[in-house]
C-alpha cells in the first residue's frame, strides 16, 4: 500500500494534480518501463523504485 501511495503521489505531481491523466498513465503500458503498466510494477520495492525513477526522469526531461 505504501508503494502505491508513493507512486500515485509522484505521478500526480508529474501530471500537475490531474487525477484522470495520472490514472490513465498508471493503468496503461509505458514505453520507459518496457511497455509494462506502472500499476503492475508495485509488487516489489525494486519495481516500484523503477517507476519512481522514470517519473523523476520525466520531470527533468530525461527520457532514456
Amino acid at each position: 500500500l505504501f508503494r502505491l501511495a508513493a507512486v500515485y503521489k509522484a505521478a500526480l505531481d508529474l501530471f500537475e494534480d490531474d487525477a484522470e491523466a495520472t490514472r490513465l498513465w498508471l493503468a496503461n503500458p509505458v514505453y520507459g518501463l518496457g511497455n509494462r503498466r506502472p500499476l503492475e510494477m508495485l509488487a516489489t520495492s525494486a519495481e516500484a523504485q523503477a517507476v519512481l525513477d522514470l517519473i523523476g526522469r520525466l520531470e527533468h526531461g530525461v527520457v532514456a
